[in-house]
């Protein structure tokens, strides 16, 4: 019984898993089992630890599920999963909102989170004043221009006691977040501590 929970757990191990409503069921997979295809976030990392676990632990095969883990396309897993060509995916709040809601709403639904508590937040170098929202003012922020992540951003940044207007938005094209903070091209990035964070604690950079 306890196996089969965790199986369970497993299956639905998502930041916010997305079910298809056009998919096709019942689809067959290696000896028999139900085919499910899976589509990450990004590439894989810890976040997507509980999905690798029980794929080689067998959980999955033991509920009888042939599940394939792959990563996402260019526009994310929403579309893969709202296409029907994929059953789960694992997406974002501020990613799948504008699907979910409004006239061009996608057929998903969130199902289950992959961690307890958010592991995403703002990363700047230390000593700058940037510890606190305020400090963002005249400092240079790398935006994904989404409406809800830019209504966030001057939500934390006004309720702080900052002039939004003051932040400095620059289209966000890092792909290295350590370069790009050590050089200066940014001066703040919205990260996965998981991934980013990490990455400049080995660096040895002091955020």
């Amino acid at each position: 019984m306890k196996k089969k929970i965790i199986a369970i757990l497993m299956a639905g191990c998502m930041t916010c898993s997305l079910a298809a409503c056009g998919s096709d069921e019942g689809e067959k997979g290696k000896e028999g089992k139900e085919k499910i295809t899976f589509v990450l976030d990004w590439t894989p990392n810890t976040n997507h630890t509980g999905l690798y676990v029980a794929q080689e632990k067998g959980y999955f095969e033991d509920e009888g599920l042939d599940v394939e883990i792959v990563q996402p396309p260019e526009d994310g897993a929403d579309a893969l999963v709202a296409s029907g060509k994929a059953q789960f995916g694992i997406s974002f709040q501020d990613t799948m909102a504008p699907g979910v809601t409004g006239e061009d709403m996608l057929p998903t639904t969130a199902v289950a989170a992959v961690v307890q508590h958010n592991t995403s937040g703002i990363i700047s170098r230390k000593g700058e004043g940037m510890d606190r929202p305020k400090g963002l003012e005249g400092k240079k922020y790398a935006t994904w221009d989404a409406p809800i992540e830019k209504a966030m951003m001057q939500n934390v940044v006004e309720a702080d006691g900052g002039d939004f207007s003051k932040v400095e938005l620059v289209p966000s094209t890092v792909t290295d977040e350590v370069s790009a903070l050590e050089s200066k091209s940014v001066d703040a990035i919205w990260v996965f501590y998981a991934w980013a964070g990490i990455a400049t604690e080995v660096a040895g950079l002091e955020t």
